[in-house]
């Protein structure tokens, strides 16, 4: 299982995860069956850096099997069996 890192530029203020540990070579976010199906998965934890951001160091060159850049961020609460829609509980969000 790949683990990442949620980073946040100050000088930018964007914010991108980051393959942390690949759990074989090579693999990514284009790989790794770790991502992708919709399920929830643990939060990565959050580094702040002072440095731009890869998408604004190296417009379009930076590799996106190892990075992603994260276009939002919705803070919400969960109450139920597990992090993820399908688990029985009840999604809370402030409006």
């Amino acid at each position: 299982m790949c683990t990442t890192t949620h980073f946040h530029s100050r000088d930018c203020g964007h914010h991108w995860l980051q393959i942390a540990v690949a759990c074989y070579p090579g693999l990514g976010f284009n790989t790794c069956d770790t991502f992708g199906g919709g399920r929830a998965r643990e939060e990565s934890p959050v580094v702040a850096v002072n440095t731009p951001c890869p998408a604004c160091l190296r417009p379009g060159l930076y590799d996106k099997n190892t990075t992603r850049m994260i276009l939002d961020i919705k803070n919400r609460c969960r109450w139920g069996l597990g992090p993820d829609r399908r688990d029985l509980g009840v999604d809370c969000g402030v409006m």
